[in-house]
């Protein structure tokens, strides 16, 4: 009776140690609200995503070899959103070891990668900033260097995996019930997948995600990941400072954290940088273009379209200078108003000509800056 108790805890045990799992862990859907907010329409998934989303050498039926001790899960690394924010201004990503089973189902699991699970950062939507991207001011620039920051994953794949059986069944690394996805399929046959929000490329300042498609696939004799593909959306989501270049594909130094060197290094166009004086000039940024206009200091204006000296507009007090940063004057009847002509003329209380909100413009040196303070 003792010799055959043992015999069934030693099959019980090599079940476990080589069959693996056997019930799919599910993960979590987020609302529909968060699909649309993120590009997951079109549902179009035909763009190739090997090499950039996941390590190459970790996709395809040759490497259904490997991970789980067994020799018969195949498994790669990827940095997904580990935490989508209700708010669909951002999310928290991190790296995961991201798992093909084949037991009894096909279905995909996500894990902590191994001695890289520390490596989780926050990153928003431009204009959003926070450990929640709930807040749409920020204290100071970020500096960092995320290509630093976050750890070389495709230069180094097989350093964040852990192929060992133990670590498959240690139920402390799976994240996969608590792992955000637009959508997942869990197969009993020979496919699965599940759509993430993905990291695709790391820059310096930012990272640029989109939805990611993670197929898997199973037969009998082992499982592996076949497939990672993107729909063509991306989103450039940047450190506090930084905001996405006009092609969303880097993050630039925005307006309060670029140097005046960054900043003629993005001129737009009909300016250049030889004919820039820093005590006569001043760089304004353009929203729509995402890139400075030169303009002159001390409320005067370019001559003309074609001449760009600063003179002292002609025509007081109906002289200003306009959107193009040229003299320009209003017809009588009509006075300056800004950057444009009014029926009426502006007017400013006492408190908005000394603080006005508490921006303290009473301390302002310079007469354009003032202006601008008593205007905000």
């Amino acid at each position: 009776m003792k010799k055959f108790f043992i015999l069934i805890c030693g099959i019980l045990f090599v079940t476990n140690a080589f069959g693996g799992d056997t019930t799919p862990r599910e993960p979590q859907k987020v609302d529909e609200s968060l699909r649309n907010k993120w590009g997951l329409y079109p549902w179009i998934f035909n763009t190739d995503l090997s090499g950039k989303f996941m390590y190459a050498g970790r996709i395809g039926k040759s490497n259904q070899f490997g991970t789980c001790g067994t020799n018969d899960e195949g498994a790669g690394v990827a940095i997904i959103a580990t935490n989508i924010f209700k708010n669909g201004n951002g999310a928290e990503f991190c790296g995961r070891q991201i798992q093909a089973h084949r037991e009894g189902y096909s279905w995909i699991d996500f894990y902590d990668t191994k001695d890289y699970n520390q490596k989780c950062f926050t990153f928003c939507k431009s204009g959003h900033y926070g450990v929640e991207c709930n807040q749409t001011t920020f204290s100071q620039c970020d500096d960092k260097d995320y290509t630093s920051e976050f750890p070389n994953i495709m230069g180094a794949a097989d350093d964040w995996l852990d192929t060992t059986d133990k670590y498959c069944h240690d139920t402390s690394k799976i994240k996969t019930e608590i792992t955000p996805v637009f959508h997942y399929v869990i197969d009993k046959n020979n496919d699965s997948q599940v759509y993430v929000l993905g990291v695709t490329s790391i820059k310096p300042h930012g990272i640029i995600v989109g939805p990611v498609q993670i197929a898997a696939k199973r037969k009998h004799s082992g499982s592996w990941i076949s497939s990672v593909m993107g729909n063509g959306n991306t989103f450039a989501l940047c450190a506090a400072g930084y905001i996405p270049n006009s092609n969303n594909s880097d993050c630039v130094p925005g307006p309060s954290c670029a140097s005046e060197a960054e900043k003629l290094n993005n001129l737009c166009s009909g300016f250049s940088k030889d004919n820039y004086k820093s005590d006569e000039h001043s760089l304004v940024y353009n929203n729509n273009g995402k890139c400075y206009n030169v303009r002159c200091q001390n409320h005067k204006g370019f001559s003309s379209e074609y001449n760009r000296t600063c003179i002292e507009c002609p025509g007081a007090p109906l002289a200003y200078v306009n959107n193009d940063g040229v003299c320009d004057m209003c017809d009588r009847g009509k006075y300056p108003n800004g950057t444009s002509c009014s029926n009426t003329i502006a007017s400013y209380d006492k408190v908005q000509m000394y603080s006005n909100r508490n921006n303290d413009c009473w301390l302002k040196t310079k007469a354009d800056e003032y202006s601008d303070c008593v205007k905000k």
